[in-house]
């Protein structure tokens, strides 16, 4: 599935599609990915174009439910997750993949966000990454809201580009002992995205001078991988 995602997406958009930073990723141990999300060609594009095969994409229950559909997102390595909920057992399985040594991929929204800019997070990404405290990678999608836009049959040929931030940690407590609370958490992990889209994309989180003051000491930046 990935190397279909791959061959298709360098076949139709020749000369428009880029990936940025994939050196940033580690190749070893456990890792959460986290992109902005506001494209249908947002799952399948981020696991294609991640340097490392072990990766494992939380997906919305709902894509579960039928036969078909249900068996596409488990051969791309996709499990179900109840949005908007404390799902245990989603949750369960999400730190068993990175206590395992692989990569999880979490979209911090929640959902595929219908406007193309950044919108508030749900805190799980925050809880996870604090609890995990494994490396975190931001990405930046640019172009695919563009590319296949809502009920279109079709992908466009525009510029589309995948960008791959450095690795930080999510911090449980700050300098002072104060804990963080998983709002600020994921907040932080939305500044680091939001750091590397245009100013156009960045939505809710687009005063980054704000967002850096009010989110000091939250993030650090990850250990190198050796």
């Amino acid at each position: 599935m990935r190397w279909l995602m791959r061959a298709m997406t360098s076949t139709y958009l020749i000369g428009l599609f880029s990936v940025i930073g994939d050196e940033n990723v580690p190749r070893v141990g456990p890792v959460i990915i986290c992109p902005n999300h506001s494209a249908t060609l947002d799952p399948p594009m981020v696991p294609a174009f991640l340097p490392r095969g072990d990766s494992w994409s939380m997906a919305k229950s709902e894509y579960f439910r039928r036969g078909l559909m249900a068996w596409i997102f488990r051969r791309y390595h996709a499990f179900p997750v109840v949005r908007h909920t404390a799902d245990r057992t989603a949750l369960r399985r999400a730190f068993d993949i990175l206590k395992s040594g692989q990569v999880l991929i979490m979209y911090p929204e929640g959902t595929r966000v219908e406007s193309g800019v950044l919108a508030q997070p749900e805190p799980g990404a925050g809880f996870i990454a604090q609890q995990a405290a494994c490396p975190v990678i931001p990405v930046a999608l640019t172009g695919t809201r563009e590319c296949l836009p809502k009920g279109a049959r079709w992908p466009k040929r525009t510029h589309v580009s995948v960008t791959f931030g450095k690795p930080f940690v999510v911090r449980s407590r700050r300098d002072d002992g104060t804990r963080i609370k998983r709002e600020d958490a994921a907040n932080a992990i939305m500044l680091e995205i939001a750091e590397l889209l245009p100013e156009n994309q960045r939505g809710a989180f687009s005063d980054l001078s704000a967002w850096r003051k009010r989110l000091l000491g939250v993030t650090s930046p990850a250990a190198p991988v050796t």
